[in-house]
């Protein structure tokens, strides 16, 4: 454990002892025992609303959002185009398609080499601290796509 955690815990105690003995003061009336009842909620309380708020920090810090795929948005937003990769790659929609059908569907890869393989940007998102570059790359078998993965990294 880092030596800022019990700091951060105390900071987070005092002013949830205060509200605690605020809110018994209407069901307590004995003074030590709405005191000691408030220590003892604090002591519960506050590792548990540190762990919360880094939770909640660390969920927004990853956060993600995830659309189905839009043709149009597709086009539109080349730079978010990863928000849209799990419901390609989980749907199927562009598997069995052949070369000129995903051409007209998602247009021309950014990449294509001579052993069946299209690679498409799906732009670049948050990674934490850091960034991801994510892609779409498709492998083709006899003319038509037998493989849709997502590749994503992370720098």
């Amino acid at each position: 454990m880092s030596p800022e955690v019990p700091i951060i815990v105390l900071i987070i105690a005092i002013p949830t002892f205060f509200i605690l003995r605020w809110i018994l003061k209407r069901f307590i009336q004995d003074k030590k025992t709405r005191n000691w009842t408030s220590i003892i909620g604090t002591i519960i309380l506050a590792p548990i609303l540190y762990l919360g708020l880094v939770l909640a920090f660390f969920s927004y810090l990853f956060f993600e959002p995830q659309y189905d795929f839009d043709r149009e948005k597709w086009f539109d937003d080349k730079h978010s185009r990863f928000e849209m990769i799990d419901d390609i790659e989980e749907s199927g929609i562009l598997k069995g398609k052949s070369k000129t059908e995903i051409i007209e569907f998602i247009g021309e890869p950014e990449f294509k080499d001579s052993t069946d393989i299209w690679t498409y940007d799906l732009g670049m998102s948050g990674a934490g601290f850091g960034w991801q570059f994510n892609s779409l790359e498709l492998t083709f078998q006899n003319g038509k796509v037998s493989y849709v993965k997502k590749i994503e990294i992370v720098d």
